[in-house]
């Protein structure tokens, strides 16, 4: 194969993967999630969190992941932790 053959090759496999890259950029845009939604009222009750976990929960919630740990829900909001949307859905409310 002539050095023609591969240089055309390769000019031919980078404009692809430019092509590839332009294209993969235009995807819609990421929009905020109602998942990392600060809440708006605090729950008075104890609430769950998990080391590994990013909100903190209803301790009877179905969506715990890992070993939960209670606290109050104003520690787990200055930890990062924000509620659950599915089992603190009055917390969500303004």
């Amino acid at each position: 194969m002539s050095k023609g053959f591969w240089l055309l090759a390769i000019i031919t496999v980078v404009l692809a993967g430019a092509s590839w890259k332009s294209m993969s950029a235009r995807k819609a845009p990421v929009m905020r999630s109602e998942h990392a939604e600060p809440a708006a009222k605090m729950p008075s009750q104890p609430v769950a969190v998990t080391a590994e976990g990013k909100q903190f929960h209803d301790p009877s919630c179905k969506y715990i992941h890992g070993k939960p740990q209670m606290i109050s829900a104003e520690q787990a909001a200055k930890a990062g932790y924000t509620p659950d949307p599915r089992c603190l859905r009055q917390a969500m409310k303004q």
